[in-house]
């Protein structure tokens, strides 16, 4: 290096030293390079430290001006040194300044060209330390005097630091370049320059940096420059530009090593695609603000969706988030939620991995409080659940349960919700290939989205939108979530263009993108722009020899003319499959067998292949990934790209496929027997499935398949996928076809009950019915038959056809030896009520808890058939009703208890409290509660905490039972009925309303019932209406907000669901008696009295309904003088008073307030001041504010007629403030009005 000890020594990493300074204004850009290397200690030069910056360079237009210019500092904290000589380096400069005109084009190119020339020169001076490339007093180029001849006066000024020491001006041809060169040229033209920078390279400058050197050099040789050469000194800037960005890229040498092993790398980064990683971003902040989206990430296969996806991982993973990814495998759809066990699972990993242990305590912690004993069930399909929840594992929990696919999808949600919970940062949940998904995963995914306490949550999926019909899945999900708020950012993907290809190919090679641009236009003709397609032919052109790198320039080179000619597919795929095509036959057939088993496949699957096939995979798998098709982890070998599995799995033709597939499945079936490793079961039983029946010949193959795929839809069925295990049950039952053995006859019963379950469970009714009738057709004995009836029955009450339903339920219990009793009038039924009633009078409820179990079967699918009819009865208001429970309670007597006992006893307390009998009826309510208990199944407890509650409120305070209605929500919920938890959370929310609690507070839990409703497809305009009720309490009677159904909604309801009509119809008349609109009034009561019916059944509504009925009874009296609306309001204050002897709290104040509008009817004021009072007082004290806004409104009206005006305004004011405190905001400004009505004069009072 001589004397300029300030460079910095070939020991020393340039791209590390390099600090990068830029700033850009409206006259220039400027930048600034300072290689800055660590202290040396005692190197080669004896310098101990040494610093050389470039500070700055400024390149613009060609007729503008071009300055470099190079300071050396020359302080004691800038060098040492112990060479003299240091000191005689002065500051560096060059200056280029152009004439002031130059009229012609010619010489703008000419003066550009020279402008590149002599930037060279001085960047060679500087990094060669001071030698010059050639003898410039030797070339005639340049005249004594340093300007240029051409353009007379160009070169201003150049002013070259003094050294000590001889300039090196040797000059090196590069005969390979100068070959393409042209060899001919007039005597008149300049002299050909050539230029070598390999004594900078051999100085440890960078490649790069040579090469953009002699690049600038080579520029003035005009026709003979090399392609190379610069031509722009706008190209110039771009990539000096590039080198202070990217030094890592461009500063440092290629891994020769690691090229040579492993090949070309593709960047991990993205291209063409930066506007659509925004979105995710955008998506990412939305989510972390809490509220609800989801993005969808689509386009056609290799258009780098899952690259995109990854670059967005990194992201999320910067910001602190949580990134979890799965994939949906076209091969592997029979292993239920397989996408997302792999992204729970992976969940599971990183908490047990982190180095934060509290985390992993506090999610087990919440995971333990919110999903108790039924966290097993998600351990089914997450199994490193198992490692966090601990001791819980060895929980044996009931699977007792209405719709286990329902209770998955509630325990999923949950998980979700807690781990979004316990997480600082937003949960990214990554699956791709989601037009793979099976239906089960799709419902999961669906509720999730549609879960309001999902905050901190954002689903981003990837499909191939290309090859998916209109009503594929998805499409259908997108539209249901979107009915709740939850709008998807769709993000569609297209292929590169050229400059994105060009920006790919740059960075793949290390090389700046004017030198690649030639070849990434020829590549982009040839893949069009499909960046999958473009990569797998760049990969093909290395392994070629068209594209090599080059030791002596240490950078890539090719042959473009060879490339141009080259003849490929259109096609990615035929691409695919010719390139897999070339490898070795092992390597192919290898492939093959790998394509058969998906997209990813664990080594110990392999590992099985190989040894009960006696297949050598494994090393030919190795080739395979070496050459890119593969990638290899500890644990799998995964194809690099979907399309590359599909290339090899469609190299076999279907014959030799489906054979293959069955020796595969076979070979992992033995395995999977001999273990417990359900995965590997799946997959076997799949593969097989794939071969088809016609495969096998020999019967007891045949039955053994069978018998597989019974026990793999049995463990499908554990895992709460019923989609999946119905596939699994239909297919047993093909490959028993033509199979007509009494060994099969066992295994064929128990496959179309399997099947006929599933089907029921998926709402697959022409599939249950197909079956069902089989099973009838061949079943011996109808013992054999019972358990498709059974879903044929439920799925009859499920469509409302309860006629039917009631007809196939007596024809089987007759079947069953039970004849149901039934009665021909309701007195018949009352007697056999009262003698069932004494005789559990006799019975106390401890001897009734320690009944043995019922141990007779036909008993117990006797009490499954009858406790199926209840609610759907309960709601019809049928007759039949009393039968079914009566019958219900005579099983349990004569042959021991069930978990259906608990229905039974549930209903017979409640018909007890309806017919008056509240004590009686509250002792059976509260047994019915215990039994849930003792039996620990769930599948019955949402309903009989629904119908218990109801009976428990005519005896205890209704405040207390509030929150039972959201246990019952939530263990229903955790059985999977969804029914009964809509039904609790119906009754959680009318209870909020009469019970005292804030309007506020009421909406919110109907919102909540509303959403819940309508993501499970639940009608209720019951819901609607009470929606209604709330509306216009809170914003008038008016209210343009309110939610006026149809009267083919009121036909509808009258229909299917009487009671339901009956409850919709009474809201209509609260709303227009709490608003006084008297017409309105009576016309609802007498539709109302019109559609209700006595129920067998006591429910609380009946108590609000009797209330409500008797004022507005009174009050039609008043109005009317019409004595049979006062003979109904005296009934109803009767059946007030008795109500108000086991539940003062509940009922007193509504019976004084029915009890002082009686004797306003009756004009026996002095005892209607009292009982107002009384009912004003009792109203406040019990904490029903409700009841005492209502009472001091009454008060007033009675005041007011009575004419004492003064107290007619007191009770309206304290009405006011009552209806205020409640949150009926509209129904206190009519109380406004009338109080300044009343203080106006009597006049002025309607």
């Amino acid at each position: 290096m001589g004397n300029f000890s300030f460079l910095p020594n070939t020991k020393y990493d340039w791209a590390n030293r390099v600090i990068v300074h830029c700033e850009t204004s409206t006259a220039r850009n400027q930048s600034s390079i300072r290689p800055e290397p660590s202290s040396a200690k005692n190197d080669s030069l004896g310098q101990d430290h040494f610093r050389a910056r470039m500070d700055s360079i400024a390149l613009e237009s060609p007729l503008g001006q071009c300055e470099i210019v190079l300071e050396n500092g020359d302080s004691k904290d800038d060098f040492k040194s112990d060479f003299s000589a240091m000191n005689s380096i002065r500051p560096m400069t060059a200056r280029f300044l152009p004439p002031a005109r130059c009229e012609e084009k010619g010489d703008e190119a000419k003066t550009e060209i020279q402008c590149i020339y002599l930037l060279g020169r001085v960047f060679y001076e500087l990094f060669s330390g001071g030698e010059i490339p050639f003898d410039m007093k030797k070339n005639d180029f340049f005249n004594d005097d340093c300007q240029c001849n051409s353009t007379g006066g160009f070169l201003e000024g150049l002013e070259i630091s003094s050294t000590q020491g001889d300039c090196h001006r040797d000059q090196f041809r590069d005969s390979s370049n100068l070959n393409q060169r042209k060899k001919s040229r007039s005597c008149n033209e300049r002299p050909e320059i050539v230029m070598s920078v390999e004594r900078l390279n051999l100085k440890g400058i960078p490649m790069a940096l040579c090469d953009v050197i002699c690049n600038m050099l080579d520029a003035i040789n005009g026709d003979l420059r090399r392609d190379e050469a610069y031509h722009r000194i706008a190209d110039v800037r771009e990539d000096l530009k590039l080198v202070l960005d990217k030094p890592a890229k461009y500063l440092q040498h290629q891994n020769i090593k690691m090229l040579s092993g492993s090949g070309l790398k593709l960047p991990n980064t993205i291209y063409g695609q930066h506007n659509e990683l925004e979105s995710l971003q955008e998506c990412f902040n939305h989510s972390f603000n809490g509220n609800h989206t989801f993005a969808i990430i689509a386009g056609s296969s290799g258009t780098g969706k899952t690259a995109l996806a990854n670059q967005f991982a990194e992201l999320v993973l910067a910001e602190g988030g949580l990134f979890l990814s799965g994939k949906f495998d076209q091969l592997q759809q029979a292993t239920p939620f397989s996408a997302l066990s792999c992204a729970f699972n992976e969940y599971c990993n990183m908490l047990i991995g982190s180095v934060d242990s509290q985390n992993s305590v506090t999610v087990a912690s919440s995971l333990r409080e919110a999903l108790g004993q039924d966290a097993i069930h998600l351990i089914k399909v997450v199994p490193n659940l198992a490692l966090i929840m601990g001791d819980m594992c060895n929980v044996n929990a009931e699977d007792g349960c209405v719709d286990a696919q329902k209770r998955l999808q509630y325990l999923l949600c949950r998980f979700v919700e807690i781990i979004s919970e316990t997480s600082s940062q937003t949960v990214v949940l990554f699956l791709d290939d989601l037009q793979w998904a099976d239906i089960a995963s799709i419902t999961v995914i669906t509720q999730v989205l549609q879960s309001p306490r999902s905050s901190r949550f954002l689903l981003v999926g990837s499909c191939r939108n290309d090859e998916m019909s209109d009503n594929h899945p998805i499409w259908n999900m997108i539209s249901t979530v979107k009915k709740f708020g939850v709008n998807p950012k769709m993000i569609n993907m297209s292929k590169l263009d050229k400059d994105s290809v060009n920006e790919m190919l740059s960075d793949t090679l290390c090389l700046f993108p004017r030198v690649t641009r030639p070849l990434a236009d020829i590549l982009y003709h040839k893949t069009k722009g499909n960046p999958l397609f473009f990569w797998r032919l760049i990969v093909s052109l290395s392994r070629d020899g068209l594209l090599q790198f080059s030791l002596s320039r240490r950078r890539w080179e090719w042959d473009e003319e060879k490339i141009q000619l080259m003849t490929i597919p259109d096609d990615v795929a035929e691409f695919l499959t010719n390139s897999i095509g070339r490898l070795p036959q092992d390597v192919q057939a290898a492939l093959c067998t790998l394509s058969c088993l998906g997209a990813s496949t664990q080594m110990a699957v392999i590992d099985v292949l190989e040894a009960g096939l006696d297949l050598q995979l494994k090393d030919s798998l190795e080739v395979a990934a070496t050459e890119g098709f593969l990638e290899k982890t500890d644990k799998t070998f995964k194809f690099s790209h979907d399309r590359v599995q599909e290339a090899a799995y469609n190299m076999l033709n279907s014959q030799y496929r489906r054979a293959e597939h069955t020796r595969y499945g076979f070979a992992l079936c033995l395995h999977a027997l001999n273990g417990c490793d359900d995965s590997m079961l799946f997959t076997a039983v799949d593969q097989i499935n794939r071969g088809g029946p016609a495969i096998l010949v020999n019967p007891e193959h045949k039955s053994l398949v069978a018998t597989l795929n019974l026990q793999a839809g049995e463990k499908a069925m554990g895992m709460s996928d019923y989609v999946s295990a119905l596939s699994f049950f239909e297919y047993g039952i093909s490959f028993l076809e033509g199979i007509r053995g009494q060994l099969d006859y066992g295994l064929r019963l128990e496959l179309f009950n399997c099947s006929t379950k599933s089907a029921y469970a998926i709402g697959d009714h022409d599939k249950l019915k197909l079956r069902s009738d089989e099973v009838l057709a061949f079943g011996r004995c109808f013992e054999d038959k019972l358990i498709v009836l059974y879903y044929f029955v439920s799925a009859l009450c499920d469509a409302s056809l309860l006629k039917e339903a009631i007809a196939k339920t007596i024809w089987v219990l007759s079947m069953l030896g039970e004849d149901l009793r039934q009665t021909s009038s309701r007195d018949e039924t009352l007697a056999l009520l009262e003698e069932t009633r004494k005789m559990l009078i006799e019975v106390s409820d401890d001897d009734l808890l320690k009944y043995n179990p019922m141990a007779d079967s036909s008993k117990i699918m006797a009490m499954k058939f009858l406790s199926r009819l209840g609610l759907p009865l309960l709601m019809s208001n049928s007759d039949f009703l009393p039968i079914v429970v009566l019958q219900m309670v005579k099983l349990t007597l004569l042959h021991g208890m069930a978990p259906m006992s608990a229905i039974g006893f549930v209903y017979f307390g409640s018909m007890l409290a309806s017919l008056g009998q509240l004590r009686e009826g509250y002792r059976f309510a509260k047994l019915a509660k215990k039994l849930i208990q003792r039996f620990g199944s769930k599948e019955m407890a949402g309903e009989v905490i629904a119908i218990s509650s109801q009976t428990i409120g005519y005896i205890e305070p209704l405040q207390s039972i509030v929150e039972f209605h959201l246990e019952g929500h939530k263990t229903a919920l955790e059985a999977g009925d969804i029914r009964n938890a809509s039904l609790n959370l119906l009754l959680h929310y009318s209870h909020l309303f009469w019970s005292g609690s804030s309007l506020n507070d009421a909406k919110i839990k109907s919102d909540e019932a509303s959403h819940f409703m309508k993501q499970h497809n639940v009608l209720s305009l019951l819901l609607i209406a009470e929606t209604r009720e709330y509306d216009r309490l809170v914003n008038g009677y008016e209210s343009e907000n309110s939610t006026v159904p149809c009267c083919s909604d009121e036909d509808y309801l009258q229909g299917k669901n009487p009671f339901a009509a009956v409850c919709y119809r009474f809201q209509g008349l609260v709303i227009s008696f709490i608003y006084r609109d008297f017409d309105s009034t009576k016309i609802s009561a007498e539709n109302y009295i019109g559609c209700k019916f006595d129920s067998w059944v006591a429910l609380k509504y009946k108590a609000v309904e009797t209330f409500i009925l008797g004022l507005v009874s009174f009050w039609i009296y008043r109005q009317t003088n019409i004595v049979q609306w006062l003979e109904t309001g005296v009934r109803l204050k009767h059946m007030m008073e008795k109500w108000s002897e086991t539940s003062r709290w509940n009922f007193l104040q509504k019976f004084y307030l029915l009890e002082a509008e009686e004797h306003f009817c009756n004009e026996q004021y002095g005892n209607a001041k009292v009982s107002y009072e009384n009912a004003i007082s009792f109203a406040s004290r019990h904490k029903f504010i409700v009841d005492e806004a209502l009472s001091c409104e009454l008060a007033g009206y009675f005041a007011l007629k009575i004419l004492d005006h003064s107290k007619s305004v007191d009770y309206f004011k304290l009405a006011y403030k009552k209806y205020r405190d409640w949150g009926a905001h509209g129904k206190a400004a009519t109380l406004i009005q009338m109080i300044c009505q009343v203080q106006a004069g009597p006049d002025s009072v309607r």
